[in-house]
């Protein structure tokens, strides 16, 4: 099932996000199901931008999951917080065996404490991983441990976020050519695989649509080609897409290799 988030507050104050939540809708046209938005505003509380309407939307989405029961998700952003319910409850469902490539310019690895602008989309795998605000955490239906992600195309992270990886020996490959990928899924022995794609990853060039791009972009193709391995060669549980800030459906032609595969 492919589920359009439109959830933009995570990124701060503008909702340019739902806007391009907006155009994916009018990309797939039908075979979706929209999460309610919350009218909550974008007061930071507990050193988190828009943190009620954070909550309530994790609700929205944690009720349809679980009324859905499903073995495999696709959620299309809004923001990079929209992944907080898919990815915990198919950790959940498959009890662990879940390997996360996160195929990210930003490792979206700071604490509410070490998170510079308070915005929640910086956040949401530290909280996956077991920390951060509490009551976000307690809606989760389970939390990684550091051996299961998998990050390709990193290059901007904070010195927190750099710490932490660091300190829990995560991986992080540079590009996205297939063969290394391949390799650190098959080290860490699992069967099921995620993918996480921020738009942002890429070469900004091909691609001028992600919200917070970043130079030295990984090339679409080799994007578009990594995926296609990885969902020959493995099982994949779910697979998301955030960021996108285009307008209209025709600003998603350069990225249409990718989106024709986010079906499962």
């Amino acid at each position: 099932m492919i589920f359009i988030n439109p959830q933009w507050q995570g990124s701060g104050v503008t909702d340019v996000l739902k806007k391009g939540a907006e155009t994916f809708k009018q990309y797939f046209k039908t075979g979706f199901v929209e999460i309610p938005l919350s009218d909550g505003g974008l007061d930071t509380m507990n050193n988190i931008v828009a943190y009620e309407a954070i909550i309530e939307q994790a609700k929205y989405f944690k009720k349809i999951i679980e009324e859905a029961n499903l073995s495999t998700i696709t959620t299309i952003g809004g923001d990079c917080a929209v992944e907080i319910m898919p990815i915990s409850y198919l950790n959940k469902r498959l009890s662990g065996d879940l390997c996360v490539i996160y195929i990210d310019a930003h490792p979206d690895l700071n604490t509410p404490e070490s998170s510079p602008s308070k915005a929640f989309h910086g956040m949401p795998l530290r909280t996956l991983l077991g920390e951060g605000d509490k009551q976000i955490k307690d809606l989760l239906f389970s939390f990684l441990h550091p051996q299961q992600i998998c990050f390709v195309g990193l290059r901007d992270a904070d010195d927190p976020e750099k710490e932490y990886i660091e300190a829990n020996n995560i991986t992080s490959l540079p590009s996205a050519e297939y063969y290394p990928v391949e390799q650190a899924i098959n080290v860490k022995k699992f069967t099921n695989i995620y993918i996480h794609l921020d738009l942002d990853v890429l070469d900004r060039e091909e691609f001028g649509f992600a919200m917070f791009p970043t130079g030295n972009g990984l090339p679409i193709q080799e994007v578009t080609q990594l995926i296609k391995n990885l969902k020959t060669n493995f099982k994949i549980a779910g697979i998301c897409v955030t960021e996108s800030i285009a307008t209209s459906p025709d600003l998603l032609t350069p990225i249409k290799g990718i989106l024709d595969q986010v079906g499962l």
